[in-house]
C-alpha cells in the first residue's frame, strides 16, 4: 500500500511532534479550515510505531476515497508525539513497566497515571501553540480538535475529553475512563494490596479528583463535560490488560445530549490490540463528524 501522507517534524517550544498531512492535495481541500487529530501511542511504544502509522495511513486513505464522491468541509492534519518517558523523551524505561513485569515496578500506578495525565496536559499545550507553529503566516485556520489514542494514549484521550473543552471529538482505543477500577483489577491480578506504597493515598485522592469516571456524565448534571461531544469508544472483548468491564458502567450511563454522539464498538475475540476494523471505524468516524459534507 502506497503511503498517502507526508511527514515532517516540528519543535513546538521544546516538544517534538510529527506532522502528517495528506499527500493528495487539491482545490477541494487546499483552502479549507483544518481539523487536527492529536494521536497518542501505547505504553512502552513510541509515536511512530508501525501500529500508529497504520492509523494515519488508513485515515488518509479513507478520506481520499470519500473525496472522490463528496467535497469535504475541512482538511486534516494528524499530530503525533511521544508520551513522557517514551521514545526520545525516555528517562528510565523501567518506570514504564507494570507490577511484576521483568522484575517489577513498584511505582507502576504513579508512573502510569502521571504519564497519561501529563499527555492530556500536553494536548492542551499543543492546542494553544500549534496554530502559530503550523501556520505562522495565518494561512490556515484550525477550527476543530480531535484526540485519539491507543492504550496509554486511550487513557489520555479520556482525560482530554473530560478536562479539555476544546477537544470536541474523542476516540479512545483500548483505553478506559475509570483508572481507580482499572488499578483495583490489576492489584488483584498481581496479588498486591490496593494500598500504599502501590497506591498511595495522595495518588488515590488525585484520581478521585481527575479521573474521567469521577466526572458527572448525565444530562441532569450541569457540569457534564461530555455534552455535545462526539465520542467513539473502541475495545477488544477479550482485553485482559484494559478490560472493557472497568469502564462499562460509566460509559453505559454517559450522556452527550442531542448534539453529541456516543458510539461503542467492542470487538469479539479481540485482546489488547488495535485491529484493522478499529482503524476503519476511526477513519469513518473522523470523516462523518469532522470532515465530510454532513459533519455537524
Amino acid at each position: 500500500m502506497a503511503v498517502n501522507y507526508t511527514t515532517s517534524k516540528l519543535n513546538v517550544a521544546g516538544l517534538q511532534v510529527s506532522v502528517y498531512k495528506n499527500s493528495t492535495l487539491g482545490d477541494d481541500i487546499a483552502h479549507l479550515p483544518v481539523a487536527v487529530i492529536l494521536l497518542t501511542h501505547g505504553r512502552t511504544g513510541k509515536h511512530d510505531d508501525e501500529s500508529m502509522l497504520k492509523i494515519a495511513e488508513r485515515t488518509f486513505e479513507y478520506i481520499n476515497e470519500q473525496r472522490k464522491v463528496a467535497k469535504p468541509t475541512r482538511d486534516l492534519v494528524i499530530i503525533s508525539f511521544d508520551h513522557r518517558n517514551h521514545g526520545h523523551r525516555t528517562v528510565n524505561a523501567e518506570n514504564n513497566l507494570g507490577w511484576g513485569e521483568e522484575g517489577g515496578n513498584d511505582t507502576h500506578a504513579i508512573d502510569l497515571y502521571g504519564m497519561f495525565t501529563g499527555t492530556a496536559r500536553d494536548i492542551s499545550f499543543l492546542i494553544d501553540f500549534l496554530p502559530p507553529y503550523l501556520y505562522p503566516n495565518d494561512e490556515r485556520t484550525i477550527d476543530l480538535w480531535i484526540s485519539a489514542g491507543v492504550s496509554l494514549g486511550g487513557h489520555a484521550t479520556w482525560v482530554a475529553l473530560a478536562h479539555e473543552p476544546r477537544i470536541t471529538i474523542g476516540i479512545p482505543i483500548i483505553g478506559s475512563p475509570n483508572y481507580i477500577k482499572l488499578f483495583q483489577l490489576r492489584t488483584v491480578d498481581r496479588n498486591i494490596p490496593f494500598a500504599p506504597p502501590y497506591i498511595p493515598n495522595s495518588l488515590l485522592a488525585l484520581m478521585e479528583r481527575l479521573d474521567p469516571a469521577q466526572q458527572p456524565n448525565t444530562l441532569d448534571a450541569p457540569a457534564n463535560p461530555y455534552v455535545g461531544k462526539k465520542i467513539l469508544i473502541l475495545s477488544g472483548a477479550e482485553d485482559k490488560s484494559v478490560p472493557p468491564s472497568a469502564g462499562a458502567a460509566y460509559i453505559d450511563q454517559l450522556e452527550v445530549g442531542p448534539f453529541g454522539v456516543k458510539e461503542v464498538f467492542i470487538q469479539p475475540g479481540t485482546g489488547h490490540t488495535t485491529t484493522p476494523e478499529m482503524r476503519d471505524k476511526l477513519a469513518q468516524f473522523v470523516w462523518k463528524y469532522a470532515l465530510g459534507p454532513g459533519d455537524a
